[in-house]
């Protein structure tokens, strides 16, 4: 089963900035999809992604079971701080049962 399809069959969890989908697999994968929803400029979708993938960098060695998560932000990423969103890749991270 690819990574996509596995997706449909993943669990979700949301908080207020952006939600996350993830499947358990052997092993450990991020992937971090903005919408034209949430940033209809090519600049604006990357740099969003950019921040996110700067935090999962500093966060992925807490993530203590190995699977595929995917984070999807909302539109409220775009003004927030790169604390902020630690914050919420935590939280979203615990509340998955997938980190310490």
């Amino acid at each position: 089963m690819g990574d996509i399809s596995a997706l449909s069959v993943g669990k979700s969890v949301f908080g207020v900035n952006m939600s996350m989908r993830y499947v358990l697999t052997p092993e450990r994968k991020f992937s971090v999809s903005v919408s034209k929803k949430v940033a209809g400029r090519a600049v604006d979708r990357n740099r969003i992604r950019r921040r996110v993938y700067s935090v999962l960098r500093d966060v992925k060695d807490g993530v203590k079971k190995p699977a595929f998560i995917m984070i999807i932000p909302k539109r409220e990423c775009q003004s927030i701080k790169i604390v902020e969103i630690r914050n919420e890749l935590l939280s979203l991270l615990n509340k998955a049962g997938l980190s310490i």
